[in-house]
């Protein structure tokens, strides 16, 4: 059964410094960390006072976010994904470096052990509840009430300098707005910068840490059965959760194995990073000014963009060709237009006089322009719609991005990315 996953866009995640190059895996950005620097990235973030949500990414959780398109949007906006099993970790090899995988409890513990020297708190949240109040409000699964206790126990025992300044269990699912914002407060008044979200329910410990994040700034990690893990054995536990799941993890697996496949041969092409930029950012709709021969639009549909695309072109020649390129494709139009900020003779038309004919209610747009140093002017042009742009395209050099803006990182050769602050 799919999940109701809230969409939390927004919140200030900045990413830790020094950290590998994300790669895609399954359309979900992983970022290759073994343990001991991933903790080292967690309490940086902390030490910062960013708001984060960290995910433990493996081949179950990837398979769930095919499925479910809430999933996958709130992974792809993260602040940190890191590969956790060796499927995962595989797949987010890149550029010769060695495989790096993240095993939760591994993570826990050198986090616990490197906060110690910075003086950090921890706030631990186990098994979810069963109602929608507080921490007293009622268990979650018989015998997992206690987790977040149990846990925070094991670690005092282990590391005794540690700090835990919480333990309770997750809101359960019919937990309301105002029980999570209770939560974040008391989170808030007890000082603690890295929260710990495990117990059972993937889904749900995902969805948590985005929501809490956008509700307090702290680092959030959902660390999947990472506390059941400590307390009955790192390897005991790993030869259990592998084998208990069988065979609805083996099914998980494969849809994992067919998703990291499609895109990689998806992925064969410059237009591959750019089309999961679109995908990020929700763009349903692309504009192509100066369209040429329709070479930009060809690349994102090889890439899998299935969104519209309205191209535009002035001159005569590339437009018919653009034409009979478009009439075996429904949701690509070619307009003989050239767009700017309407002034003087090459002011071009000014994309506000043709919004409501080009666009439609809701739909997010994103502008490539062929002409370097021409993307203020179309921004001119298109008047009290130009927040409705989220991203710019144009080859070449340029100045510095438009106000409002921040650049991508390369995609195509020759391109600059822009893509509107939230």
């Amino acid at each position: 059964m799919s999940q109701a996953i809230p969409r939390t866009h927004g919140h200030p995640a900045p990413p830790a410094d020094g950290l590998p190059r994300p790669v895609r895996c399954a359309g979900i950005p992983l970022t290759p960390l073994a343990p001991g620097p991933a903790a080292d990235a967690l309490v940086r973030l902390a030490l910062r006072g960013a708001a984060a949500d960290i995910h433990l990414c493996g081949a179950d959780t990837l398979a769930h976010a095919v499925r479910v398109p809430g999933l996958q949007r709130l992974l792809r906006s993260a602040t940190l994904n890191l590969p956790a099993g060796r499927g995962p970790a595989r797949a987010a090899r890149s550029g010769g470096r060695p495989e790096a995988q993240v095993y939760g409890p591994d993570l826990l513990l050198d986090t616990v052990r490197a906060a110690q020297r910075e003086g950090l708190s921890h706030y631990l949240l186990g098994a979810e509840s069963g109602g929608t109040g507080g921490p007293a409000a009622g268990a979650g699964r018989p015998g997992e009430e206690l987790t977040a206790g149990l846990l925070t126990a094991e670690l005092l025992v282990r590391y005794p300098e540690a700090r835990v300044a919480g333990a309770e269990p997750l809101p359960g699912r019919a937990a309301t707005a105002d029980v999570w914002m209770a939560l974040a407060a008391r989170i808030r008044e007890s000082g603690a910068r890295l929260v710990w979200i495990g117990g059972s329910g993937g889904a749900r410990q995902h969805s948590a840490a985005a929501r809490l994040a956008a509700a307090h700034p702290a680092v959030y990690v959902a660390a999947g059965p990472a506390f059941a893990l400590i307390r009955g054995g790192a390897r005991r536990g790993r030869l259990r959760a592998r084998w208990q799941r069988w065979p609805t993890g083996v099914w998980g697996y494969a849809r994992f194995l067919r998703a990291a496949a499609r895109e990689r041969c998806r992925g064969r092409g410059p237009y591959h990073e750019l089309v999961q930029l679109l995908a990020d950012a929700e763009v349903d709709l692309v504009l192509d000014a100066g369209a040429d021969a329709g070479g930009y639009v060809a690349g994102l549909r090889r890439a899998g963009y299935r969104g519209r695309v309205v191209s535009f072109e002035v001159r005569p020649g590339p437009r018919a060709h653009l034409l009979r390129c478009a009439a075996d494709d429904p949701g690509w139009s070619v307009l003989p237009y050239a767009l700017g900020d309407g002034n003087g003779p090459d002011g071009g038309c000014r994309l506000d006089a043709l919004w409501h004919a080009v666009t439609a209610p809701g739909e997010r747009l994103f502008v490539r322009l062929r002409a370097p140093g021409h993307e203020e002017r179309l921004l001119a042009g298109a008047g009290r719609y130009a927040a409705e742009c989220v991203g710019l395209q144009t080859r070449g050099e340029w100045g510095g991005p438009p106000p409002g803006y921040t650049a991508a990182p390369p995609t195509v050769p020759g391109d600059v990315v822009l893509f509107r602050r939230r």
